[in-house]
């Protein structure tokens, strides 16, 4: 199965080209999922599907994948509806943390919203798409805008390290002690987060493994294009692989103004720079939105041509160990970053914390490199594109007498 996430800043058009995408998968015979995390919930608009009795929301608050009537092949859709699914997947916790909270004398109402956890709706739609996704060829995923994508991908590593190191211990201990005052409220709460954070995990799994990787969308005006460069850097380094830029909305000959149609060649140009070495397509600039399934397809025919709708290119690691025999090397990808705007440590846990901008990812350290001292921290190009590379060399008292030599 192939997982192609559709990613960009709010009103581009992301949801427009997910939606497009999907049916030109669906007509090359790949039984395809259409999914929208997006609150905004315009991907049945896109699609042009109102119901049976005319009413959109049928589409829009439908709990299982709909089948879309007159698509080529087969194609579901499913816009998600994370406030029905936070009501039962956080229960277990938001209770036991009110209850926590309201016993200690924080009003009621104060206690219930201070336990329902700011972004977490952003955290059950990814499970919601992975409980959805068994039985199809291809699943495209028309994400949220850039900001609550990222924070949202960047989630199931940040909870499971939370839950591994914050509360093995302590979850240990209310297990064996339940019986001598700890709350089962507590225990559910902790059995509950574990759960949540494996789940998590699996999903993350599937978005980033070898089949699967992001498209990114964006339009030919410079701040757009600014922040869709910033988001494909940290998608990278949060462990995504991004196969390519669609730049939307390009004004092309002369039903446009020839300042517009001058200014989006330059952008286009700029596009080509900013990322190099991914493909760039783009789509034209029309004086009406694709809607509907006729339309989408021409849309999908005249950006991706003749070719797989979903050939998400070559897999590339985002991170891992490499040696040159004398010192041995942690390596992390961020394509086009800037070495202001990173920052690097290693804790005495054993994490590599990678900061960029108001981004962060820690990873585990292989166990080789926990017998070691860091050498140096670099910003360097490498065969697989720009890097952070770590240097460590061995440290003798924490290897056996005689490995080294």
């Amino acid at each position: 199965m192939r997982v192609l996430l559709v990613a960009g800043k709010g009103g581009v058009g992301k949801t427009t080209l997910a939606a497009a995408t999907a049916l030109a998968s669906a007509r090359e015979g790949h039984r395809t999922l259409v999914v929208s995390t997006d609150p905004a919930h315009s991907l049945t608009d896109a699609l042009g599907l109102t119901g049976v009795t005319g009413r959109a929301g049928e589409w829009r608050m439908a709990a299982r994948p709909m089948s879309v009537p007159g698509a080529p092949g087969s194609l579901d859709v499913l816009q998600i509806d994370t406030r029905a699914r936070l009501d039962v997947a956080w229960a277990t916790i938001r209770r036991s943390i009110g209850g926590l909270l309201a016993g200690a004398g924080v009003d009621p109402l104060v206690a219930e919203e201070v336990a329902t956890v700011p972004g977490v709706e952003d955290v059950l739609a990814l499970l919601e798409v992975g409980e959805h996704v068994s039985g199809y060829d291809a699943v495209v995923i028309d994400c949220a805008p850039t900001a609550e994508t990222l924070r949202l991908l960047a989630m199931p590593e940040a909870l499971d390290r939370l839950v591994s190191r914050g509360f093995p211990v302590e979850g240990r201990i209310a297990r064996l002690v339940g019986s001598f005052g700890i709350a089962s409220s507590t225990i559910e709460a902790l059995d509950a987060l574990d759960t949540l954070s494996r789940e998590l995990m699996a999903v993350r799994a599937l978005v980033t493994g070898p089949d699967a990787a992001v498209r990114l969308v964006a339009t030919p005006e410079r701040l757009v294009l600014a922040e869709t460069h910033r988001a494909r850097t940290t998608l990278a380094m949060l462990g995504h692989h991004v196969e390519s830029v669609v730049i939307n909305r390009v004004a092309v000959g002369e039903d446009w103004p020839a300042g517009l149609v001058a200014r989006h060649r330059e952008g286009l140009a700029s596009a080509h720079e900013r990322f190099a070495g991914l493909p760039v397509r783009f789509a034209r600039y029309h004086d009406h939105e694709p809607v509907g399934i006729e339309a989408l397809l021409a849309l999908a025919d005249s950006v991706l041509g003749d070719g797989d709708p979903l050939d998400l290119g070559a897999p590339r690691a985002s991170a891992g160990v490499t040696s040159d025999g004398d010192q041995w090397f942690f390596e992390v990808c961020v394509p086009g970053a800037e070495l202001a705007d990173l920052e690097v440590a290693v804790t005495a846990d054993g994490d590599l914390i990678v900061d960029l901008g108001p981004h962060r990812r820690v990873i585990a350290l292989p166990a080789v490199l926990l017998r070691c001292e860091v050498a140096a921290a670099t910003l360097d190009v490498t065969d697989s594109g720009q890097v952070v590379r770590v240097s460590f060399e061995p440290d003798s008292q924490a290897w056996p007498s005689g490995v080294l030599t």
